[in-house]
């Protein structure tokens, strides 16, 4: 009777406790400022001691059919068909392995993260912005070399050239937003 009254009370005050709580205050691995070199330091981590016990068994199976010429079950307790020195060769291997697939993912991350962002310096090169403002007081900007075209407001992707420039930003000073 007693550990029913336990069990009742022990449910009873912890579900206050999951009913009060707020759900709103979590915080994700991705909203803390971590520089990126830790984030790519941990990725790193976790494939290279994730990818160790794999690789062992792997590594272990490969070993027997090249060295011993038998297939040889890693799993098996019964036999232990390695000596001291294969089996510390058999982890030296894995281990190197391992670190070889970590620091092969990290080499393609770091290599495609800057081919990102060198298209997106690209890209932001060939963007130029003038505010509305600037752009009355100076005049028309000048487009670039390879975009310049006989008429300002009138381009090849233009479906109406009667319609300028005024038509689409006249009205914007007044648009709610």
């Amino acid at each position: 009777m007693i550990k029913k009254i336990t069990a009742a009370l022990i449910l009873f005050f912890f579900s206050f406790s999951f009913i009060n709580a707020d759900t709103k205050s979590t915080t994700n691995y991705d909203d803390i400022n971590f520089p990126q070199w830790t984030k790519d330091l941990r990725r790193t981590e976790i494939i290279t001691f994730g990818s160790l016990p794999f690789v062992t068994l792997w590594t272990s199976v490969a070993y027997g059919l090249a060295v011993q010429g038998t297939f040889h079950n890693p799993l098996d307790k019964s036999t232990s068909n390695y000596t001291e020195q294969q089996q510390k060769e058999i982890i030296a291997i894995a281990a190197s392995a391992s670190l070889a697939l970590g620091l092969t993912d990290l080499a393609i991350n770091l290599i495609s993260r800057k081919i990102k962002s060198n298209k997106q310096k690209k890209i932001q090169k060939t963007i130029m912005v003038i505010p509305f403002s600037q752009e009355e007081k100076e005049g028309p900007a000048p487009l670039p070399p390879e975009k310049e075209f006989q008429d300002r407001n009138e381009s090849p992707e233009t479906e109406n050239p009667e319609l300028d420039q005024d038509y689409f930003t006249g009205g914007m000073e007044s648009a709610v937003f």
